[in-house]
């Protein structure tokens, strides 16, 4: 059953309404990255407020990509939503100076997890939409391995384990377990 969630006020939606003018201008200016961004991030936002989550962590769901997806710079993106919202930014990001793919995701899983439960719910619900185009990925071990990062995130941020956010992707991980077999 549908209901509305009341937990955003109107205040809070003009805030939430720039973020999304921003992201759209951000990514039709310099966007370099061939999935839906805008779709994928405005579906998060919209799962976790409707899971009642606050404004902060909705405006960074709807950003959450524009520092790795667009030449946006830390110091555009602090002036126009504050330094809360770019560390959030900054923590469910990849550090790009990192060659190797797989530390690269651990160092960005240790930020996550030392930013605390804001970037866990984020990036949870992140991980989730996109475990939703696992299957259209033609290698069988790349969709293995992305199934396993998934599991490796939700055995270090067990601790969040309560959160609504981490139990939706367990569901969706134990789901893409169960394909893979």
């Amino acid at each position: 059953m549908f209901t509305l969630n009341h937990a955003i006020s109107p205040e809070d939606s003009f805030e939430i309404e720039k973020a999304i003018s921003y992201l759209v201008t951000n990514y039709n200016e310099s966007g370099h990255n061939p999935k839906p961004v805008i779709l994928h991030s405005l579906r998060i936002a919209n799962m976790l407020m409707e899971m009642g989550y606050d404004k902060k962590i909705i405006i960074g769901a709807v950003l959450h990509d524009i520092i790795e997806d667009t030449n946006e710079t830390d110091e555009q993106l602090r002036d126009d939503f504050g330094q809360e919202v770019l560390d959030l930014v900054i923590a469910v990001s990849y550090d790009e100076s990192i060659s190797d793919p797989v530390e690269q995701y651990k160092d960005m899983y240790d930020r996550v997890l030392a930013y605390g439960k804001d970037a866990v719910v984020l990036k949870s619900i992140d991980i989730a939409v996109n475990s939703l185009y696992i299957d259209l990925v033609p290698d069988p071990d790349k969709r293995r391995k992305l199934v396993e990062k998934g599991t490796y995130f939700l055995d270090l941020m067990e601790v969040f384990s309560s959160e609504p956010a981490w139990q939706l992707l367990k569901t969706r991980n134990l789901e893409a377990i169960a394909k893979l077999s």
